[in-house]
């Protein structure tokens, strides 16, 4: 398989929300029968597009890309090719040094709803790399220019659209709609998605009534469990602005799999080394 089919394959796979892993060739030891640079993609399912040398060592290469995928972190491997397989040019075998790198589809936030809060979110959101997509009904506000110009804007019924959407593991759903019921159908699409965040706004009086009635429905208590709803961190926020931080601020937490605790609780400066310069403990970002 070429290159360019390669590389064809990578995008048709991020472009469904499948995160994948890309094995290269970076050095070979013996009678290799492919050259430095030879690369494959393996899906999460194991099943792999390129092929260095024969079923044994494809296997082998398609079992490490899997470990990868699960550990979440590229490796370097040697992988031994068996000349009783056939699979080495000359009868002593050979080696590959294999790169595994893991290519992540772009986070695709979907917000149910585009009044003040969306607003809010979507200036906060477009700044931390997700491609956002707004989805309401009423027409003069998915046509709205209060939007960044990052956001695409979707016009039609809410919840119809969250299928068409067809969220996955990269997709992020976050529920502020404009009353109860819209609310619910909407968290009934999402739960029927794989995305792998679903958030709702709502006091917890309104988000126990939704829970309680979906449960009745049929839907299961450990996907309904999963719902990030009140949406967001306890920031006391009251303001549409403020509520958009708080979710803002949930989902970089997620994202970041971070505690969301204090920083000042996390480091006890008093018992630091009193000779650390004031630079050394602002961190890395400029301010």
């Amino acid at each position: 398989m070429s290159t360019i089919t390669i590389y064809n394959e990578i995008q048709t796979a991020l472009s469904h929300g499948e995160k994948v892993a890309i094995a290269t060739v970076v050095k070979t030891m013996g009678a290799a029968p492919c050259p430095i640079g030879s690369k494959a993609l393996i899906h999460q399912d194991g099943s792999m597009q390129g092929s260095f040398a024969g079923p044994q060592t494809d296997g082998k290469v398609a079992q490490e890309a899997l470990k990868v995928l699960r550990e979440g972190n590229p490796a370097s491997v040697h992988i031994h090719l068996d000349a009783d397989q056939g699979e080495a040019v000359g009868s002593c075998g050979a080696t590959l040094e294999v790169f595994f790198e893991i290519l992540r589809p772009e986070p695709r936030l979907i917000v149910a709803g585009a009044g003040y809060v969306a607003q809010a979110l979507s200036r906060l959101v477009a700044r931390l790399d997700f491609r956002m997509i707004v989805v309401d009904d009423r027409r003069d506000l998915a046509e709205s220019q209060s939007f960044d110009s990052k956001v695409q804007m979707t016009f039609g019924d809410i919840p119809q659209t969250i299928r068409a959407l067809e969220p996955d593991e990269a997709s992020w759903i976050v529920i502020v709609t404009r009353g109860h019921n819209l609310d619910k159908e909407a968290l009934r699409a999402a739960l029927n998605t794989r995305a792998t965040y679903v958030g709702m706004i709502g006091s917890p009086s309104k988000v126990k009534r939704i829970f309680r009635e979906l449960l009745e429905e049929g839907i299961e208590r450990q996907r309904i469990e999963g719902v990030h709803a009140p949406i967001g961190l306890d920031l006391g926020a009251e303001t549409p602005d403020e509520i958009a931080l708080s979710i803002a601020a949930e989902i970089l937490m997620l994202r970041k799999n971070a505690s969301g605790a204090s920083l000042k609780t996390m480091h006890n400066l008093l018992d630091a080394d009193e000779h650390t310069s004031d630079h050394s403990t602002r961190g890395s970002v400029t301010v």
